[in-house]
């Protein structure tokens, strides 16, 4: 019982990795971060400010506390700064994506 406390009347698990969540809640966290990531983005190769990062992983941590899923903060950062690169290159190809379907239209 070394790494379980009780919150709120509910034995938690402290040391929890992100892996051991269901595939539905790692889905669920993974596609709001990439949605909130990808809003921010300006500019299809860049990646955002350390700032601008930590408010979308407190923003999408607040969600995860509001619907009881119980993981660590920094188990969800070390999965969100692994995730970046990917979000990255998904943002710079729907970018690819429109100036083709835009200058199709326009011939």
């Amino acid at each position: 019982m070394k790494n379980h406390t009780y919150q709120n009347g509910r034995l938690i698990q402290t040391n929890k990795k992100f892996s051991a969540l269901k595939q539905k809640q790692k889905e669920w966290i993974t596609n709001e971060l990439r949605d909130r990531y990808i809003k921010m983005i300006k500019y299809p190769n860049v990646k955002l400010r350390p700032n601008k990062r930590d408010q979308i992983l407190d923003e999408v941590y607040d969600l995860i506390m509001k619907k009881e899923i119980w993981i660590p903060y920094d188990e969800v950062e070390k999965h969100y700064y692994s995730k970046i690169s990917s979000f990255v290159r998904v943002h710079r190809k729907q970018f690819e994506n429109q100036i083709e379907d835009g200058s199709a239209q326009t011939e």
